[in-house]
């Protein structure tokens, strides 16, 4: 059936199906409180036997796809695969074995089960518990995937934290070196890496002709923002109002300390960002980066194009983890490189929806590259984890 009608379209018919072989089952339990039990056999007769056809030729091969071709253990769909699995083939089983035992002479007195009311009872209620499953993995697969992830740059905040503390220390040591021109060079490090190139403040403090900024250029309060924006957690909100509220205490402290006239001026003011610094780092950002994920935010990765040795437009990584492309959206120029990186234990590809490229199986770190020479918008999926269209596991690059 996914051969002739596409994996995402086999999956709304089975799904529709599996609701209304459940419907059914209901109208034979029914029928059998009526005492019409001619009727009652017959139904369920008729469910259990569709059923069979569904589990040969829809969910066997998901479940293979899924999960056995594709090497899938892990992972929420993986795992309610796996359950489902287990509890069909009992379920069928014993429905099988009523139908039988029901209206056949086939099972052997010894194997005929005297309480067969309550069998048919438990076996209801377990179907119902399948036809739940079914709908949650038809959530997470179809629905729960495609959703926009919150991505946010987590590790550049964490280092923008670690080297503002960094700068923090040695603004200190130039102090206790009596180094007044290594304080105002580490006093504009400060304020370089915290506001990045859109702050009022960043350049040449001073004024010693040369521009320093140990950081990104983007600047940790614009590091910060963007984590509590995607976040959109109460939590992360409170911390980041707070270190934000540090940041601009120690960007203005160290403006203060570019008007001292000798070292003796900067001591109290610099045992006050270094506080205020690991205040900041310590408690705040790490307090954010672990608030953050657990609000679901996952790691951004670099999207910056390195530049290479052959002087083509460069290349950029998109991993697969966690039955995703990250990015899942990439924006390129042309004749750039992208490289896909497994990064976890399942089996993946990287498919083009036209056929354009395709990586083959890629296991744990193996990776595979394309070159994208042409304008265009290229869609692309995990064979056995999503498919043509953006369904689960796809991605889509665009070529400018």
């Amino acid at each position: 059936m996914q051969a002739l009608f596409g994996l995402r379209t086999a999956a709304d018919i089975n799904l529709a199906a599996q609701l209304l072989l459940l419907a059914g089952l209901l109208v034979g339990f029914s029928l059998a409180r009526q005492k019409r039990f001619a009727a009652h056999g017959n139904v369920q007769t008729a469910m259990v036997l569709l059923n069979l056809i569904l589990i040969v030729f829809v969910m066997v091969p998901s479940f293979y796809g899924y999960v056995i071709a594709g090497e899938s253990t892990t992972g929420r769909v993986a795992q309610l695969m796996i359950g489902h699995g287990i509890l069909g083939i009992v379920v069928e089983g014993v429905a099988l074995y009523l139908i039988l035992r029901m209206r056949t002479e086939w099972i052997p007195n010894r194997f005929r089960v005297a309480n067969i009311k309550l069998v048919m009872r438990a076996t209801l209620v377990l179907w119902t518990v399948l036809v739940v499953l079914g709908v949650g993995i038809y959530t997470e697969r179809y629905l729960s995937q495609n959703q926009p992830v919150a991505r946010a740059p987590l590790l550049e905040l964490r280092q923008l934290g670690a080297d503002l503390y960094v700068h923090a220390v040695e603004l200190e040591d130039a102090t206790a070196r009596d180094s007044l021109p290594a304080v105002m060079r580490h006093t504009e490090h400060l304020i370089n890496l915290i506001e990045g190139k859109e702050g009022l403040h960043y350049g040449d403090n001073d004024f010693d002709g040369y521009m320093e900024d140990p950081g990104d250029g983007i600047g940790l309060i614009a590091r910060l923002d963007a984590v509590a924006t995607a976040a959109a957690d109460p939590e992360v909100t409170v911390r980041a109002n707070e270190v934000g509220g540090q940041l601009d205490q120690i960007v203005t402290l160290s403006i203060d300390l570019l008007g001292a006239r000798s070292v003796e001026e900067t001591t109290t003011p610099v045992a006050e960002i270094l506080n205020l610094a690991r205040q900041a780092n310590s408690l705040g950002i790490f307090g954010i980066d672990f608030a953050a994920r657990a609000a679901g935010v996952v790691e951004a990765p670099s999207l910056g194009v390195a530049a290479t040795a052959t002087g083509d437009a460069g290349r950029v990584t998109i991993h697969e983890d966690e039955f995703l492309f990250s990015p899942s959206e990439l924006t390129i120029p042309v004749d750039t490189t992208v490289v896909w990186v497994n990064d976890e234990r399942a089996k993946h590809t990287a498919s083009a929806d036209d056929a354009l490229f395709d990586s083959g199986d890629q296991s744990l770190g193996d990776s595979y590259s394309y070159t994208f020479s042409e304008p265009g918008i290229y869609p692309y999926f995990c064979r056995y984890h999503g498919d043509v269209e953006g369904v689960g596991m796809a991605g889509t690059i665009v070529v400018e």
